[in-house]
């Protein structure tokens, strides 16, 4: 499942766009209900462990692109968590900072659309 996810994000990185967590689940037909904790916690999991590799080969947290569908283009405390622990900073202050955010999302974009890094890897997951 992690391997289709980031694949997708990935595509979601090439094409400069964010997808909600509803937008994920339809395309890639994971079937889970966000109504459901459990299933909330499943997709956070996931996520998380995507960016967590992508993050110990110095690559952009692509969990980035995955945000709430409210329009303000916000991803899931789980991500900011994900990111304070990899980082050593305060949860709270990461979210508050937009700045920073959108600093994330642009580093995915830039990387996964450089040919070179979408070629070496693309499959270079678990």
């Amino acid at each position: 499942m992690e391997k289709d996810i980031r694949k997708h994000l990935i595509e979601l990185a090439r094409l400069r766009t964010t997808r909600s967590y509803s937008q994920v689940n339809d395309v890639l037909m994971l079937g889970l209900d966000f109504s459901n904790d459990y299933h909330r916690s499943l997709v956070g999991e996931w996520l998380g462990n995507i960016s967590a590799h992508e993050f110990e080969k110095g690559r952009p947290l692509l969990s980035a692109l995955v945000t709430h569908k409210n329009g303000q283009r916000e991803q899931g405390d789980g991500f900011y968590k994900l990111c304070a622990d990899l980082l050593g900073k305060n949860w709270e202050d990461l979210k508050k900072d937009k700045e920073w955010e959108n600093g994330v999302i642009a580093k995915c974009y830039e990387f996964w659309l450089d040919k070179e890094n979408f070629k070496n890897f693309e499959n270079d997951f678990k």
